[in-house]
C-alpha cells in the first residue's frame, strides 16, 4: 500500500462526499505517515511468523493427521508439502494483497468486500480459533481500536488487524494452492499455531508504533448536534 494510495482514500475527492474523512492538510499527512508505518511494521512481523510456519509445517502437519490411516496421512502430507514448496510465494503474496485491500477499505469506509465467508468445516474451525484469539487478546485489540479511532477521528468497529480478518485472509489466500478442500482445512490449525498463537507480537508492534507517535488511547466520540 503506497502513500499515494493511502492519500486517495483519506483525502476528500469531492465537496459532497460525506464518507471520506476530512482532515486538515497537516493532520492528514501525519495520519498517512503513521498508518503507513503501522502497516509496514505489522507486515514485516506477519511475514516473519509465516517463515516460522514454513519451517515447522512438515512435522506439525503429521500431528494434525493422527486420526487418519497411514496411507491417507502420507498422501495428504505429500500434497500439502508439494503445494507449499511450489506455490508458497503465491499464497503469501495473496495474503499480503488482501490485507492491503482491507486497509484501503477500512480507511475509505467503502468499497467492495474482498474476503469471502468460509463455509463448511472451515467456517467452524476458523470461528473456534477466532473466538479464542479475540478473548485472549481482548484488551490490546480494544486499545488499538481506540487509538485508531482517535487518529482517524471517527468511531470504528473492526479494523484490518482483528483476528477474523487475518483468519479469513489466510483461508482465501491458500485457495491459490492446488489442494483439495479438506487439505486446505488442515492448514488452518497450523496457521493458528505458528502465526495467530503469536498474534500478540503483531498487536504489540502496531500498538507500540501508535504510542511512539503519541496517538492517544482515547477513542473519538462524535459530538451530538444540539437541536
Amino acid at each position: 500500500m503506497e502513500a499515494t494510495e493511502l492519500a486517495s482514500v483519506i483525502e476528500p475527492t469531492t465537496k459532497h462526499d460525506a464518507n471520506v474523512i476530512r482532515l486538515p492538510q497537516v493532520a492528514r499527512q501525519r495520519t498517512l505517515a503513521i498508518i503507513k508505518e503501522v502497516k509496514v511494521n505489522v507486515d514485516q512481523r506477519i511475514m516473519h511468523l509465516f517463515d516460522g510456519l514454513a519451517a515447522n509445517v512438515a512435522d506439525a502437519l503429521f500431528e494434525e493427521m493422527w486420526e487418519l490411516d497411514e496411507q491417507q496421512a502420507l498422501e495428504h502430507h505429500f500434497n500439502v508439502m508439494r503445494a507449499l514448496k511450489m506455490q508458497s510465494p503465491e499464497y503469501r503474496a495473496e495474503f499480503s494483497r488482501l490485507l492491503s485491500e482491507l486497509w484501503l477499505i477500512f480507511l475509505n469506509r467503502r468499497g467492495e468486500p474482498v474476503l469471502v465467508q468460509p463455509r463448511g468445516i472451515a467456517e467452524t474451525v476458523i470461528n473456534s480459533f477466532r473466538s479464542r484469539t479475540e478473548s485472549h487478546y481482548k484488551v490490546i485489540i480494544n486499545d488499538i481500536r481506540a487509538r485508531l479511532s482517535g487518529l482517524l477521528r471517527r468511531e470504528i468497529d473492526d479494523y484490518p488487524l482483528c483476528p477474523e480478518m487475518l483468519y479469513f485472509c489466510f483461508w482465501q489466500a491458500i485457495s491459490k494452492l492446488e489442494l483439495r478442500y479438506d487439505e486446505r482445512v488442515m492448514l488452518i490449525p497450523l496457521f493458528h499455531r505458528f502465526v495467530m498463537d503469536r498474534y500478540g507480537q503483531v498487536l504489540a508492534i502496531a500498538n507500540q508504533t501508535l504510542i511512539e507517535h503519541s496517538v492517544s488511547a482515547e477513542p473519538f466520540v462524535a459530538k451530538v448536534k444540539k437541536v
